[in-house]
């Protein structure tokens, strides 16, 4: 893979992975607290200042927000229920696109909508676009159940498995390491 290819889809990494991280699990927060924090952050990350959010429009993004995160650690070789997945299959239903040229041509595809499922549609259409790229399979939450921070695996062969080696990895290599120490 190219890095112009790369660096022509970090908008659509970017936008999945830190739309997955909103919730941190190990400090257990989540920075779309409220209906204003989701209707910020969605104008901040996309330009896009939709109408008035209510909490009932924050619990279905958040709903969204961990059905990504259960892709990715699919992605990662965990496995996910079909419950989980749910809220995903509910946005694709909800998605319309529209077709238009791109200033250099191009025929381009984009959320029809200015609304909430335009913005699931946008998310929908960054996975669409890394599929088609088969860079989705790189997409990865950290397989630490306290963690399960998403990242990007830029490796060679695919292979990571947690978000910091420094930390998760080591994390994990030292549980390993007392279970044989404890077991002998």
């Amino acid at each position: 893979m190219s890095n112009a290819v790369n660096n022509a889809l970090q908008p659509e990494i970017d936008l999945l992975v830190e739309f997955v991280n909103t919730r941190d699990i190990e400090e257990e927060t989540d920075s779309l607290a409220g209906p204003s924090d989701l209707g910020d952050w969605i104008a901040e990350h996309t330009g896009e200042h939709l109408p008035e959010l209510e909490e009932a429009d924050l619990r279905r993004v958040i709903e969204l927000r961990e059905a990504l995160r259960a892709m990715l650690r699919v992605n990662n070789g965990v496995d996910a229920d079909e419950v989980e997945l749910e809220p995903l299959r509910l946005a694709a239903e909800r998605s319309r696109y529209r077709l238009s040229f791109a200033p250099d041509g191009r025929l381009a595809l984009a959320p029809a909508r200015g609304d909430l499922s335009g913005f699931e549609s946008r998310l929908l259409l960054a996975i669409e676009r890394l599929q088609c790229e088969e860079l989705w399979p790189r997409l990865k939450a950290c397989t630490d159940d306290g963690c399960q921070w998403a990242f990007y695996d830029a490796t060679r062969n695919h292979s990571r498995t947690w978000c910091s080696m420094d930390v998760c990895g080591n994390r994990e290599k030292t549980r390993r390491y007392r279970e044989r120490k404890g077991s002998g």
